[in-house]
């Protein structure tokens, strides 16, 4: 069997996925963020590490309402720019700083900070369990270590997965995945809350596929026809519109992507091999 022509998806599609899958989780806010706080433990003269911080908006909301010093890393470069105009906007001017750098090589000593989170942009580095590991090794022994990472939690098909991959710019993995590395890095007490339905106590999100169910409209389902016209012919570009039909119908059923808080505590010894 032939593979599927690939053709790049328009950049309404990149949205509407994006904001399917990822603006689940953000709508959660002020919620999520309080409770990262909480199990961390986040306070006043802690130093704290987000790795795929993007814009800025989980290190801001921590530098602003912990009083910790709040470090963001993340490779790119504009998203950086931007969360540092930001920053400098802030009238309280909290402890807060940005860095570009790749997430599987941070550059920071080991051991330099009190509290490690991962965000979702970690997994679409070019070696997510290396990044795993950078972030537990920048951490100091004992101290707390969070990822805040979508995952598959449905029988979507592989063929889907691929498209998804593609469309959201990261992959995720199996909730047992991110648990692994996390162990693999030296990393103990690995617990989880299940945030898929906007809250870790699991109520429902009210309205919740009224909000995110993605559909396209007629000027996104032309764009999608002309770009798949202009490289495979007119039965492709019928089919591309189909595909991308299906896969957001996909993103449309409760839980068809997970979202997890996972957090555990950085050993202080060496596992043993």
């Amino acid at each position: 069997m032939s593979a599927t022509p690939r053709v790049p998806p328009v950049p309404a599609v990149l949205r509407l996925v994006q904001m399917a899958v990822l603006g689940r989780w953000r709508a959660t806010g002020e919620d999520l963020y309080r409770e990262v706080a909480r199990v961390t433990e986040a306070a006043p003269k802690k130093e704290i590490v987000v790795s795929g911080c993007g814009d800025g908006v989980t290190a801001e909301w921590l530098a602003l309402r912990t009083a910790a010093s709040v470090t963001g890393v993340d490779p790119d470069l504009d998203a950086i720019e931007g969360a540092e105009t930001r920053a400098r906007a802030l009238a309280n001017a909290p402890q807060l700083h940005y860095q570009g750098a790749p997430l599987d090589d941070l550059p920071y000593e080991t051991a330099v900070f009190d509290i490690a989170i991962g965000e979702p942009a970690l997994s679409s580095s070019g070696d997510p369990a290396r990044a795993v590991a950078e972030l537990v090794r920048v951490t100091k022994p004992m101290g707390p270590v969070v990822l805040l990472q979508p995952t598959w939690s449905s029988d979507i098909s592989v063929g889907a997965r691929e498209l998804l991959i593609e469309r959201l710019g990261l992959r995720p993995f199996l909730l047992v995945e991110w648990k692994q590395m996390l162990r693999d890095a030296g990393v103990v007490d690995v617990q989880v809350q299940d945030w898929t339905t906007g809250s870790a106590s699991g109520a429902r999100w009210t309205g919740a596929s009224a909000a995110y169910a993605p559909v396209l409209n007629w000027r996104q389902k032309m764009q999608i026809l002309g770009r798949a016209w202009r490289v495979w012919g007119w039965r492709e570009a019928r089919s591309a519109v189909e595909r991308e039909t299906t896969l957001l119908r996909e993103l449309s059923r409760e839980r068809a992507i997970g979202f997890q808080l996972i957090k555990g505590v950085k050993w202080p010894h060496a596992r043993s091999a």
